[in-house]
């Protein structure tokens, strides 16, 4: 089976992830963006506001027509030929956006207090918060759309910009992203094999230390990709702010309700895609085992 890494990067507004069974790259199948949809947020209070100031609708968007091109693309590897449309319609069903609000939701209430999420608000709000949170959507969808890749950061950078490149590695290292990114990714990993698994969709039927042993061979690999995209995707997203605008995030981050609030990010997209790549595996493993006729 050919092991991919889709990446689980959470920043302000939580746009960019590098998550579970495959990586969403450039040579997965195209599909087309998932349809404009109204989601359905909470009802109007402090925690609603917040979600509206991280730009949380579309990103969902993003986040979802990622996971329809991932999931659609692992057809090629596993049951090359015998997916088709029943699958592309599986594979919609389980990434469809509403589905994604309240993991979201839910994480962010039950992390933050109401005061707590007044005061994100406050900054994700700021003139320095909305640009960030501007830039982060707007680099997702660059990267989404292909206009961009975050590959080769340097490229991205004035020569002999390094205050700029440490910077970057600043917010890298502040926020713990490497770390949280291969700990989100291998979860996600191993709830793609417990989904093949529960499907019947593995040769030998593995016990949970061996589906354990088999995601933690990757971890090296994860990490050196979580890494390389991190920095590739930070230096995308940030290189046209100002440095100020940058330093005023890490200030925020370093603050408890910015802390709370990171955690909830992270609690609320690493819940989505456990589960949607337990979801994947499950539905994978009835086109792995169905023979043709």
């Amino acid at each position: 089976m050919k092991k991919t890494t889709r990446i689980l990067t959470i920043f302000l507004c939580g746009t960019a992830m590098a998550w579970g069974a495959a990586r969403a790259d450039s040579q997965l199948p195209r599909v087309d963006k998932a349809p404009a949809t109204n989601l359905t947020l909470p009802e109007t209070d402090v925690f609603a506001a917040l979600l509206a100031a991280a730009r949380i609708e579309p990103l969902l968007q993003i986040v979802a027509t990622e996971g329809a091109r991932h999931g659609v693309g692992l057809e090629a590897s596993l049951f090359p030929g015998r997916g088709g449309a029943d699958w592309r319609q599986t594979v919609s069903v389980i990434q469809a956006p509403e589905r994604f609000v309240p993991f979201l939701t839910d994480a962010i209430r039950n992390e933050l207090t109401p005061e707590d999420a007044q005061t994100v608000t406050a900054f994700l709000s700021s003139e320095a918060g909305s640009r960030v949170v501007a830039r982060e959507v707007i680099a997702r969808r660059e990267l989404l759309d292909g206009e961009a890749k975050a590959k080769q950061p340097t490229g991205l950078l004035k020569e002999g910009d390094s205050t700029r490149a440490a910077l970057i590695e600043e917010v890298i290292d502040t926020l713990d992203l490497v770390t949280l990114n291969v700990s989100g990714g291998l979860n996600a990993n191993f709830a793609f094999y417990r989904g093949l698994g529960d499907g019947g969709g593995l040769q030998k039927r593995l016990t949970e230390r061996e589906m354990l042993a088999m995601v933690w061979n990757q971890e090296d690999d994860v990490r050196a990709a979580t890494t390389n995209w991190l920095r590739g995707y930070l230096t995308l997203a940030y290189s046209p702010l100002a440095e100020e605008d940058v330093r005023a995030y890490l200030d925020f981050a370093r603050t408890p309700p910015g802390q709370r609030y990171m955690a909830a990010l992270f609690q609320g997209f690493g819940d989505i895609f456990e589960t949607t790549s337990y979801d994947l595996g499950r539905a994978a493993a009835r086109f792995l085992v169905q023979k043709d006729i």
